[in-house]
């Protein structure tokens, strides 16, 4: 019995950090326009909080942009679904995870300070694979499962500004692509 306790105890625990994790607030929508929604239908508008596990569909002829607490900026285009993975940030050290799942439309990335202090921990998955991303500007468009593009918008290496040259690693789970200059795009199929 005093191990069935414990066990009891030990779940209800995990139950209370779970519960907690998956209500942490991870960022806002910046602007909405049109018919924008969450996953339990309740309609995102401009200031609306976004979640730690939230998907955010945008409907037709509708826009939303999305401003995370590292200063990522997602701007989601018409028929678009975009569902938050992974947020964990610390603003003191920029210390961070953040991983996302970009299920259908066409959406714009401004990467953050989590991706500028560590690449790696950056990672956006795409219906046929995965991007990581460092200190840059891109759009993906997923209209299909069976074939996504991704285009590298910026800075490129030898930018005036002194800013960090972009990069993207673009996966399909078995081949990889670098992209470094802007402009150029790779088409990802299953």
């Amino acid at each position: 019995m005093k191990y069935f306790k414990h066990i009891i105890i030990f779940i209800f625990i995990n139950f209370l950090a779970f519960s907690s994790f998956a209500n942490e607030f991870v960022g806002i929508i910046g602007a909405g326009v049109g018919e924008v929604k969450n996953q339990n239908n309740q309609k995102l508008e401009n200031g609306s909080k976004i979640f730690y596990g939230d998907t955010i569909i945008v409907g037709s002829k509708s826009t939303a942009q999305v401003l995370f607490l590292d200063q990522t900026v997602m701007t989601l285009g018409e028929d678009s679904e975009l569902k938050i993975d992974e947020f964990v940030y610390d603003p003191e050290t920029n210390d961070g995870k953040f991983v996302s799942n970009i299920k259908s439309g066409t959406i714009k990335i401004i990467t953050g300070k989590i991706s500028k202090k560590d690449p790696d921990n950056l990672e956006i998955k795409i219906p046929t694979g995965a991007i990581g991303a460092r200190g840059t500007e891109f759009v993906v468009l997923a209209n299909s499962k069976n074939e996504n593009t991704v285009l590298l918008l910026g800075p490129g290496p030898n930018n005036s500004l002194g800013m960090t040259p972009g990069n993207l690693e673009v996966t399909d789970g078995v081949n990889s692509v670098n992209i470094i200059q802007p402009g150029f795009e790779t088409v990802v199929t299953n």
